[in-house]
């Protein structure tokens, strides 16, 4: 029986620099901003990107006992063990989650993922591309303070977005999109649709459904010029404007829709743990923050299902395996056990509900 399975540092290459905060999470002396700006955990998702390609890029490394596995290799074997029977006939081998950790050094280009109906009518995916936000820990970048673009604001005027949009640069667009100003602990839900984008200086925990379908309408993207294809994702560019959520909204209905509020689940002495997104609130994975101050006992038999942990803060041990800051792993589904001790402070990743 497999008590925990430690993940591997996976970083990923894309087209924006970042990922100096991720090395300052995991303590590195000398952090860089590169074009490795993530770290995926948990992925069984190629990381080939729109300009980038190499074998495995992307795919996990998980060790378990001492030996190290391809991700997707580990779930083949012993699916069932760490999946769930439900989660295993329903999505097959692969987690119906992603996680990452991503550091931005500038900001992303606009864009917009579909929603499940989109993405099934339009890419033939089962998993469209709603996705979550928990800023770790933020930074001024060239006196920039850190902020998301997220929604469109009450000031949009859809056609000269699409009219923008299409010939890819934007003089107005950017700004008919809510820019908020975010600091650590803020949870941000981006559900399928809606326009957004990451501003710099913002390091987090992103979560997803397992997909990287993206409509980028920018043409400089982050100093590549994409062609039609790539920003469309194959799509024409009337199909793919068609793809935005075109509500505006007010400020307050925006934070009421996107922003959960984090919530009390149990106290065990002086540890606390809370929800930070409920399956509620987007229907596709759930989070939660363990803060540890000596020992917990997580009630394993109350919500039968993998977790995926990421310690943000301290140390923490489990199954004999100690992780530290920037370190990830996942608990079975069969695990019996799931006693953690130490100091700091963790993060849950919670797959969608299959019954």
């Amino acid at each position: 029986m497999i008590s925990v399975v430690k993940f591997l540092p996976n970083r990923v290459q894309r087209l924006y620099h970042g990922g100096s905060g991720i090395d300052r999470l995991r303590g590195l002396a000398e952090p860089v901003d590169s074009r490795y700006p993530e770290d995926w955990i948990a992925s069984c998702i190629d990381g080939n990107g729109r300009e980038f390609h190499s074998i495995g890029h992307g795919i996990s490394k998980a060790l378990v006992d001492g030996t190290q596995w391809d991700f997707p290799a580990l779930l083949h074997r012993r699916g069932e063990e760490l999946l769930g029977p439900e989660h295993l006939q329903r999505y097959g081998e692969t987690p119906a989650v992603l996680t990452k950790l991503l550091d931005a050094a500038e900001r992303l280009p606009l864009q917009v993922h579909p929603t499940r109906a989109d993405a099934a009518k339009y890419f033939n995916s089962s998993f469209g591309k709603t996705e979550a936000w928990i800023v770790l820990a933020t930074r001024v970048i060239n006196g920039e303070e850190p902020y998301l673009l997220v929604g469109f604001n009450e000031q949009l005027d859809r056609e000269r977005f699409v009219q923008e949009s299409l010939a890819g640069e934007y003089c107005e667009g950017l700004g008919m999109l809510h820019k908020l100003l975010v600091k650590p602990g803020d949870v941000v839900v981006i559900y399928g649709g809606l326009p957004h984008a990451i501003g710099s200086g913002v390091t987090m925990v992103e979560v997803m459904e397992p997909s990287d379908l993206v409509i980028v309408p920018e043409r400089n993207c982050c100093g590549r010029i994409l062609d039609d294809a790539k920003r469309y994702a194959g799509l024409d560019g009337a199909t793919a404007m068609s793809l935005f959520d075109y509500t505006a909204y007010s400020a307050a209905a925006l934070r009421q829709r996107c922003c959960p509020q984090p919530a009390l689940v149990a106290t065990q002495g002086a540890s606390t743990l809370r929800t930070l997104i409920p399956r509620a609130s987007c229907g596709y994975f759930a989070a939660q923050e363990l803060t540890l101050a000596g020992s917990w006992q997580l009630d394993l038999a109350s919500e039968r299902c993998f977790r995926i942990g990421i310690v943000v803060d301290g140390c923490v041990t489990m199954g004999g395996e100690s992780f530290m800051p920037g370190e990830s792993f996942m608990i079975p589904y069969a695990a019996t056990t799931g006693d953690l001790s130490g100091s700091g402070r963790l993060l849950f990743i919670l797959p969608p509900d299959c019954h």
